[in-house]
């Protein structure tokens, strides 16, 4: 198994997203069984769609270590996030970090696959956000990406930060460095700040 950067980088992105499913879990007060469920469903469900769009092999059934990691972070959780202050600052800040590594990776895999760069993005924001729709819909909750939180956006701003690095001729893991810190910024500056996206009406 290689420990390469983009490798350490997807194990990293598996488990904060995992994480974030099982804090999801945890406040839903789920069983261990649902707490499996509902971090592989934001650790590997953008990812599987992605893989059969772009009809490559499935990279968690290629390589079950992205399996693995996401059950141990979920064992993780369930036996010692308790505190459900804590579950909550953690679930945003996962969801913050998250996004922004998906949606890089998912570029960078959609690139080398062969796709343009309008195509790239598109993959990179649906690794970045799917699995975390299919997350809050089993918790019966509206979908982050849906509502007015700087979600989708930031994972968008990700994949093109990745995409203007790679252009200029940066490309590798600063290219990969650099699309996550724009993501995880501007993902923060929404969480910190309050920021959110207009919508009709709003003013009204």
């Amino acid at each position: 198994m290689s420990l390469d950067p983009l490798f350490l980088l997807e194990m990293l992105g598996t488990a904060v997203f995992a994480i974030s499913g099982a804090l999801a879990a945890s406040r839903a007060n789920m069983d261990l069984f649902g707490f499996s469920v509902l971090a592989l469903m934001p650790a590997i469900g953008g990812g599987t769609l992605r893989d059969m769009i772009l009809d490559r092999p499935v990279f968690w059934i290629e390589d079950s270590s992205y399996v693995t990691m996401a059950l141990i972070a979920a064992l993780g959780v369930f036996f010692f996030a308790h505190r459900p202050g804590f579950r909550r600052q953690l679930l945003v800040w996962m969801d913050a970090l998250g996004p922004a590594l998906f949606a890089t990776l998912g570029t960078d895999i959609a690139l080398d696959a062969g796709t343009g760069a309008l195509v790239a993005i598109m993959m990179g924001v649906m690794t970045a956000v799917v699995g975390g729709m299919i997350r809050d819909i089993i918790c019966n909750e509206i979908p982050l990406v849906l509502t007015r939180e700087i979600y989708a956006t930031a994972a968008f701003t990700a994949s093109v930060a990745y995409i203007v690095a790679d252009g200029l001729g940066i490309g590798g893991t600063p290219a990969l460095v650099a699309g996550v810190l724009v993501g995880l910024a501007v993902r923060g500056a929404g969480i910190v700040f309050h920021l959110s996206l207009p919508r009709i009406g709003s003013g009204s």
